[in-house]
């Protein structure tokens, strides 16, 4: 599956709510500071966005071989499917 806003854009948003619907007392409780609390959730967007990345970018790239014979030398190109892990 290629990238999706759709699905990236639902993924961040459940992240979001969730984190949302806690009160300062809960993400003060949670993590320390609400410095902390602000960092937790910049790790977590971004967590989400590498994630979908992760599970959903496809590539093509090209590579090549050189064939050699009474002819010029010339190159045969060889597409390779790459899934980022």
């Amino acid at each position: 599956m290629a990238l999706n806003k759709d699905i990236l854009g639902q993924a961040l948003y459940d992240f979001r709510t969730a984190f949302n619907n806690k009160n300062i007392d809960e993400l003060i409780a949670e993590h320390g500071t609400m410095e902390a609390a602000r960092l937790a959730f910049a790790k977590g967007e971004a967590n989400v966005i590498i994630e979908h990345i992760k599970a959903n970018a496809e590539g093509q790239y090209q590579t090549g071989t050189l064939i050699a014979g009474p002819n010029a030398v010339t190159k045969v190109g060889v597409s390779v499917a790459v899934k980022i892990v």
